[in-house]
């Protein structure tokens, strides 16, 4: 291939991202950034959160890794042995569920091809489509070690998933027991809780009749001989098990012990007293139903309550409970058939609207059935405990700290891990059992034996356990598993781990990030991570999540195109701050892609300016110490480098913070308005009369700026570093370091006193309706006026004036930091005329601020205008003030 790094063609005059990017990220992928486990170097480690294998890049995945990479990028320019660690999720159900659909289309199943053909058709589905997630990140510029990559299904994850339930289970946490899981009736498993949507749906409350045992006890909540019960799922009535009321409501007390009939039966069940009631919801009395409801089944378990089922696998009414006119009944459809039954008999009293939160299943979009099983869990609460010690101690920070707290509250509140899903895609449970039911897990010492290969077992008939992992217990591992372990002398694990930052949504922080906490301290005695930087989520202009049923969604690959990937890069990293939500917003990429347009011309101009004129090969950082030792340089010379050394200090210290919204946005202004807006227009006296030094401090500058961009906006200043004549990739580079020696006060106080002069000068023209290339006279006053006038060229060039010693007749001045600047309004303009237009210009700022300040002042305009045209109304109130406060300032020279 062509070796991008050796550029000897001249910069198009337009900026092109598609001629550029392709070029450096096929670089990238071919000859990736590999770290050495033997390297002196400190290491720095950044496992990619793991998208799953059957996902295409959506905008999470890209910002996600353009912060994860700008770190790395940062690193590795730093002097660390810097690790991206790709890889990818083997996605349990959604990769069942996709493969099982193509079969559908093939007229067959899973269970007609058996266990053994399925799992080969999803290995061949996952080598042939799966993994477009991984191609889609090099097109993003991700500086991964390729040559690392992993899968949660590789054989050595695999082993690392095994060695973690043998484990588990010899040391009595792993166990198998009946506890309420998520089912879902299409796709046949449990589901965890981060493959469920929570959706607020319009459903119906039901205020039914139980009549009591005793049909004389007096009246609580309805007719003498009755208690009211409210509740939004009447097809299951028919396996309660008790009515709940609080222990403190005066209206039941009475009636706790007595019995009631439920409705449609002739089974009476007790009234009993527990404080998971809620006094105010509905009519204060509760169905307790302990086989489909979490909180019933809680209940059920205090009060010691059977437990019988009515819905079964396939989400319809069954079993010996269930009268036979709504066996087999789809559950929704079983619901009307008992509403209608309930309201036929009577016992239906009231019927109203009532929002509830469902929760769907992820992939097949039915609601999810909580049902009683048998399944594996596992007892986390020695491990979150141990999680708990390790924040106490400070082995992890938390960024922003706000979310510490929060993941206190889940590690303090959890609950038994189901770790079993009834899937054949995943690492199948190493557990057998024999005719009697008794469990049999390969020792500790050998997990890699299958119990029936096992000679001590020989004797046994063995059938091993058809259930797959939860996909979360392998990703659990991720940090470490990916760096060899169980084998804790692999090279990779004793340089690479513990890893230094985990990046992610703040959304997972329950499901994955504790996750990966509680095994890390519990199968390898650390915390997996030091640093933990959560994000907020990716909106859509509106603050909504973005879904396919919504339309709302944008294609990262298409803002590429659009823009160009350096350009989104930029808008990712300047709009990531402080961990908050992150609303999409067109105006940060059309500047990412101004920024880069402003660098390309800013190294073509370099380049013209220096073509012919001999410069040395030289290091940048070494060349502007050298330079600033001479004492020869101009004063714009001596301001850039030490302001550049400045913000290399402040972009350096915000990036060790994690702060990279603020480390951009330091950047982007040190580069566009003091590189570009003034140092190049002060520098360009210097250069025109052919200054060698002038010409040596611009392209070493000008390449330290390009080092400390390219982790946010690696493909331009990849490319533009080669064309400035430099040798070896950018990315390779050391990161551009502050220089005590380079510190210059004097010349930033100086340089200061000139863009007051330029700024006041260009203000002033304004004000007298001139326009900006016209030519005029000022004076300069003030303590600095000596070294304006040192500059004179400089000023004069960049604001177009020229400085003179007086000035007739009446004048206008604007002091800017303690510099004074006059203009002529004798023979400039007609004074009469131009008091008169400044007058009419005041009026209309009154005008236009009333008119905002009405709007802002209507109740009905704040309620019910978007958040955004407030803002608007708000800004234009401010602006126009500033506006008429300098307007009246300037009047006030001829009052």
């Amino acid at each position: 291939m062509t070796d991008p790094t050796q550029n000897t063609s001249a910069l198009p005059t337009q900026f092109d991202p598609s001629q550029i990017e392709p070029k450096w990220a096929k670089l990238w992928r071919e000859q990736p950034f590999r770290a050495d486990a033997e390297s002196p170097k400190p290491p720095f480690t950044i496992v990619i959160p793991p998208p799953n294998v059957t996902g295409n890049l959506h905008l999470g995945h890209a910002l996600d890794n353009t912060l994860i990479d700008t770190l790395t990028r940062y690193k590795r320019m730093a002097g660390f042995e810097a690790l991206y660690l790709p890889g990818m999720d083997h996605a349990g159900i959604s990769t069942q569920v996709m493969v099982e659909r193509e079969l559908k289309a093939q007229g067959t199943d899973r269970h007609e091809l058996g266990r053994e053909k399925f799992l080969e058709k999803v290995w061949e589905w996952k080598e042939q489509y799966g993994g477009a997630i991984l191609n889609q990140l090099t097109r993003l510029g991700v500086s991964a070690d390729w040559t690392r990559e992993r899968f949660t299904m590789d054989e050595g994850l695999s082993r690392a998933v095994r060695k973690q339930f043998v484990d588990l289970y010899h040391d009595g946490l792993a166990y198998r027991g009946e506890r309420m899981v998520n089912w879902d009736p299409v796709s046949q498993t449990t589901l965890s809780e981060l493959e469920i949507d929570r959706e607020e749906r319009q459903g119906k409350m039901y205020t039914l009749s139980y009549k009591l045992a005793d049909a004389g006890a007096a009246a609580s909540n309805g007719e003498a001989g009755e208690i009211r019960v409210a509740t939004v799922r009447p097809e299951t009535i028919f396996a309660d098990q008790a009515i709940a009321v609080h222990p403190e409501d005066e209206r039941f007390r009475h009636l706790v012990g007595q019995k009631a009939r439920i409705p449609l039966t002739e089974r009476f069940i007790p009234i009993i007293a527990d404080e998971a009631v809620e006094m105010d919801f509905g009519v204060g009395a509760l169905k307790i139903t302990p086989a489909h409801d979490p909180t019933d089944f809680e209940v059920g378990e205090r009060h010691n309550l059977m437990r019988p089922s009515v819905i079964d696998l396939a989400g319809n009414l069954a079993g010996d409970l269930v009268p036979a006119e709504f066996q087999g009944l789809e559950r929704f459809e079983a619901r009307k058939a008992v509403v209608r039954a309930l309201r036929e008999g009577g016992d239906l009293l009231e019927e109203k609207d009532h929002k509830t939160a469902i929760g769907l299943s992820e992939r097949t979009k039915v609601p999810v059935e909580p049902i009683i099983s048998e399944q594996w869990f596992v007892n986390v609460k020695p491990m979150a405990e141990r999680v708990l010690k390790g924040l106490d101690d400070g082995d992890m920070r938390l960024t922003p700290a706000r979310h510490e707290k929060i993941n206190r509250d889940w590690l303090e509140n959890i609950r038994d891990w189901n770790i079993s899903r009834q899937l054949w895609w995943g690492h199948q449970i190493p557990a057998w059992y024999d005719e009697e039911g008794n469990v049999y897990v390969p020792d500790r010492d050998n997990p890699d034996l299958d119990c029936d290969q096992d000679p001590r077992y020989a004797h046994l008939k063995l059938t091993r356990d058809p259930d797959v992992f939860d996909t979360w217990f392998s990703s659990n591992l991720w940090p470490f598993s990916t760096l060899g372990w169980p084998d804790t002398d692999a090279p990779d694990y004793r340089k690479f781990y513990p890893t230094s930052v985990l990046v992610t949504g703040y959304d997972i922080l329950f499901f994955w990030v504790a996750r990966m906490q509680m095994a890390a301290y519990e199968h390898t005695g650390q915390a997996p991570f030091k640093d933990i930087m959560l994000h907020g989520l990716y909106l859509d202009s509106k603050g909504q999540k973005m879904s396919k049923s919504k339309g709302n969604g944008i294609d990262p690959l298409e803002l590429f195109d659009q823009y160009g990937v350096d350009a989104c890069r930029f808008a990712f990293t300047f709009l990531s701050t402080g961990g908050q939500d992150i609303r999409h917003d067109d105006r940060r990429f059309e500047q990412g892609r101004n920024f880069a347009n402003k660098l390309w011309n800013a190294t073509r101009f370099a380049l013209l300016r220096l073509d012919g004129v001999y410069l040395p090969q030289e290091d940048p950082a070494g060349a502007l110490r050298e330079l600033a030792a001479s004492g020869k340089l101009s004063l714009a010379d001596r301001w850039i480098i030490s302001r550049l050394s400045a913000v290399s200090a402040e972009a350096s210290a915000q990036l060790d913070e994690l702060d990279i919204g603020a480390a951009i946005r330091t950047l982007y202004a040190f580069a566009w308005d003091e590189f570009c807006d003034w140092y190049i227009e002060a520098s360009k006296p210097a250069l025109e009369a052919g200054d060698v030094q002038t010409g040596r401090v611009l392209k070493a500058v000008l390449a330290q700026i390009l080092g400390l961009l390219h982790p946010f906006m690696p493909f331009i200043t990849s490319e533009l570093y080669a064309a400035l004549g430099y040798e070896g990739q950018l990315a390779l580079t050391e990161w551009p370091k502050a220089d005590d020696t380079l510190h210059d006060a004097e010349a930033t106080r100086a340089f200061d006193a000139l863009r007051a002069a330029v700024n006041a000068a260009r203000s002033l023209k304004n004000e007298l309706g001139l326009a900006p290339q016209d030519r005029l006279n000022v004076v300069v006053e003030g303590d600095l006026k000596d070294v304006v006038l040192e500059n004179a060229r400089v000023v004069g060039q960049m604001a177009r004036v020229d400085l003179v010693d007086t000035l007739e007749g009446r004048t206008l001045s604007q002091v800017e930091q303690g510099v004074t600047v006059r203009v002529p309004l004798e023979g400039t303009v007609d004074v009469d005329e131009w008091l008169g237009k400044q007058k009419k210009r005041l009026a209309e700022f009154d005008k236009q601020i009333k008119q905002a300040q009405g709007k802002l002042s209507n109740e009905g305009f704040v309620a019910r205008a978007p958040a955004e045209v407030i803002e608007e109304e708000r800004r234009r109130v401010e602006d126009f003030g500033k506006q008429k406060e300098r307007l009246e300032g300037v009047l006030k020279q001829f009052s």
